[in-house]
C-alpha cells in the first residue's frame, strides 16, 4: 500500500502542490527519496527516521521509498520533512484515520521530533490557500501573521507527536500559538512623523510621486546628496492607500 499526503513546494515565491508518496516494504533496511530532490531534501532521511523512532516503531529490515510528485520539478529545502514523516507513520499504522488530500504538512524536523520553521513558510501558506488546501500543519513562528490569513485553517504544532494526536482527534493537546506585538501593527497605528503635505517646494518631484502612487508605477529617484530624495521617500507612504492583507 502507498500513502499519499500533500505538502507545498516553492519556485521562488510561487508555490505548487507536492504529493508525498511513501511505501514501506520488507527488504534491506534503507530509505530512498526520488522526485528530483536536492541535497537538503535527501538529508531529511536521518531526521525522519529519528522522528519515527520516537514512536517506538521498528523500521529494521524495511525499505522506505519516498516519491515527491511532480517528478519533473526540482525540490529543495527541509520543509518536506513533516509530510514525509506523517506519510510514513500512516503507512506504519501509527496514524489510523484517513488524511484528506486537502490537508498539507509544512515543516522541518529535528532528531527528537520537534517541528521547526524554515525559509518560505509564509509563501507556502499563501500558495496552499490558492491551491484549495483547507488545513495546513506548520511549526510555531512568532513572526508569522497567521491571524491575517483568511480562508485556510492553520494548525500550529511544536512536535510531531502533536500532529499525530490532532489527526486522531485529540485537539486539546495542541499548543496554542502566541504572536509578537509586531504582528498587530497596522498602518493606522503606525505614527508617521512626516507627511507629504508638509513638504515645501519640489513641485515637479511631488507631481511624479503622485502619479506613481495613483497608477502604481515604479519610481527611480536620482540626484545629489541633500536635494530631498530621502525626505520625499519618507513622506511618500502618507499618500499611498492602506495595505490589504
Amino acid at each position: 500500500m502507498t500513502v499519499k499526503v500533500s505538502s507545498i513546494g516553492l519556485r521562488g515565491l510561487e508555490g505548487y502542490r507536492v504529493q508525498v508518496e511513501v511505501r514501506i516494504s520488507q527488504d534491506t533496511e534503507s530509505m530512498v527519496i526520488v522526485g528530483l530532490p536536492d541535497a537538503s531534501v535527501k538529508e531529511s532521511r536521518e531526521r525522519v527516521l529519528a522522528s519515527i523512532a520516537h514512536f517506538d516503531l521498528d523500521v529494521t529490515d524495511k525499505k522506505v521509498v519516498v516519491n515527491l510528485s511532480p517528478s519533473d520539478q526540482k525540490k529543495n529545502g527541509s520543509l518536506f520533512d513533516l509530510a514525509i514523516a506523517i506519510a510514513a507513520l500512516k503507512e506504519l499504522g501509527e496514524v489510523k484515520r484517513e488524511i484528506p488530500l486537502e490537508t498539507a504538512f509544512i515543516g522541518a524536523l529535528s532528531l527528537d521530533g520537534t517541528v521547526m520553521s524554515g525559509e518560505g513558510i509564509l509563501p507556502a501558506i499563501i500558495a496552499a490557500k490558492g491551491l484549495g488546501i483547507k488545513r495546513v500543519y506548520l511549526p510555531y513562528d512568532s513572526v508569522l501573521p497567521l491571524h491575517m490569513i483568511q480562508g485556510i485553517e492553520c494548525v500550529v504544532v511544536n512536535h510531531i507527536e502533536e500532529v499525530v494526536q490532532h489527526l486522531e482527534g485529540q485537539e486539546s493537546l495542541l499548543s496554542q500559538p502566541h504572536f509578537s506585538s509586531k504582528e498587530h501593527l497596522t498602518p493606522d497605528s503606525d505614527t508617521r512623523q512626516k507627511n507629504f503635505r508638509h513638504v515645501i517646494g519640489h513641485e515637479q518631484a511631488k507631481r511624479a510621486l503622485e502619479i506613481a502612487a495613483a497608477g502604481e508605477h515604479n519610481l527611480l529617484m536620482s540626484g545629489p546628496p541633500g536635494c530631498g530624495k530621502s525626505l520625499l521617500a519618507e513622506t511618500f507612504p502618507s499618500i499611498l492607500p492602506k495595505l490589504t492583507n
